[in-house]
């Protein structure tokens, strides 16, 4: 094993690149990337586009040799689904760490057709396990760190999402029963979300059996564009994907796009559904620490990374604020989102527990800076792409634009 090789999957993507470009700039380790590249086929299939173009990951590294002086940034394209390729890419790294964040991300992307549900199921699950059926019989000894999602709490009804596996207690027929040692229960409300939950099922089988030290990260709802390293003019060139459309845009990024252009932000439905936030900053930093993580074989540790808990009108007005000329349009709801009776709260890992230090001023920077960037390239938004299209509902899927509720 190569105890300073950290491997970064889905290098390309908004989390993967920016991961790659702090770690290599933060540490003395030497960050892979690897990506097949296929999210920019995707984007250009849903008629999606990035707030900065990219340029190609061969460019974006020679443009962080160059400012920064340091050559321990690489690439390597590899097809997760090609198994042979995955062995050969471990074999040759044998990484300390391998973070993977090559996902199939949106969940509209998901619903759209049989087509790209089938390619969000197949990305997702069997990438997955080409590369921890990789890491299990090649380079065990590697700490393998798998993006996960909140949202696979998102159907679930309950007021407390706790760390790892607990004794559960329910009552059936007027008797009380027991579940020993079990995951709190998940349900997903798109294809999406039910992928990450049966990857999530995958890696607690995965690291008893083959005795792997595994960290899945339930992922909250990222927001922001830049860190320190790509946030100045000067190092334009190494900006991440930035999406904002309605398909692979999350909630807050694509609230400031309509924001600076002056386009009403469109919540869907009531907008009392609750999301957990944190910036890309914030997640950078924490993926760092988790790097550096002791994972006993055969643990499985889970960590729940977010900040904020908001409900989508919290995170409408919260923007809305700052611009007085702002409005607030609701819309038909496109997806189908339960209506939790509970008030959830998430339990923290010891890891992640300092991005709740001061995080009411951390997020009100984080607005400033997202703002300020994105007025820097508001001329690149395209207001015909931000609208859904998409809907839940089987036999709708791709209709019009949906109608207005209400205007605030």
């Amino acid at each position: 094993m190569n105890s300073n090789t950290v491997m970064i999957l889905g290098g390309d993507g908004y989390l993967g690149w920016t991961l790659g470009l702090a770690m290599a700039n933060r540490t003395d380790r030497h960050v892979v990337l690897v990506d097949n590249l296929v999210k920019r086929r995707w984007e250009k299939e849903a008629g999606a586009k990035v707030l900065v173009p990219l340029k190609s990951p061969k460019a974006r590294i020679a443009e962080y040799e160059r400012i920064f002086g340091k050559r321990n940034l690489s690439f390597e394209k590899v097809e997760l689904l090609d198994s042979k390729a995955v062995e050969k890419v471990i074999a040759k790294y044998r990484p300390a760490v391998v973070i993977n964040a090559a996902q199939q991300p949106s969940a509209p992307f998901s619903m759209s057709s049989a087509k790209n549900a089938a390619a969000t199921f197949s990305n997702n699950i069997v990438g997955h396990l080409n590369v921890i059926w990789a890491i299990a019989h090649i380079s065990k000894a590697t700490n393998y760190i798998k993006l996960g999602s909140g949202g696979c709490y998102m159907a679930t009804d309950t007021d407390y999402v706790p760390l790892g596996k607990h004794d559960f207690t329910f009552e059936h027929h007027g008797k009380q029963h027991k579940v020993l040692q079990g995951l709190i229960p998940m349900q997903a409300t798109d294809f999406y979300h039910q992928s990450k939950i049966a990857d999530l099922l995958i890696d607690d089988l995965c690291s008893k059996m083959w005795d792997m030290k595994v960290i899945t990260v339930q992922q909250a709802t990222i927001f922001g564009a830049t860190i320190p390293e790509n946030h100045s003019k000067a190092c334009g060139g190494l900006a991440a994907r930035f999406n904002y459309d309605a398909v692979f845009g999350t909630v807050f990024n694509r609230f400031v796009c309509q924001m600076v252009i002056g386009h009403p932000l469109t919540v869907y439905g009531d907008g009392t559904q609750k999301t957990g936030l944190i910036s890309l900053s914030d997640t950078a930093e924490n993926f760092i620490k988790l790097a550096n993580l002791d994972v006993e074989p055969g643990e499985h540790t889970i960590v729940h990374n977010y900040t904020h808990r908001l409900s989508i009108r919290e995170i409408a007005q919260r923007l809305a604020d700052i611009d007085p000329l702002a409005k607030i349009h609701y819309l038909d709801n496109p997806r189908r989102e339960p209506t939790c009776k509970l008030d959830l709260q998430v339990e923290l890992h010891e890891a992640v527990e300092v991005t709740q230090a001061n995080k009411e001023a951390r997020l009100q920077a984080e607005m400033a800076n997202l703002l300020e960037f994105t007025h820097r390239y508001k001329d690149n938004i395209d207001p015909d792409i931000i609208l859904p299209k998409i809907q839940w509902s089987a036999g709708e899927t791709n209709a019009t634009s949906p109608g207005f509720v209400r205007t605030l």
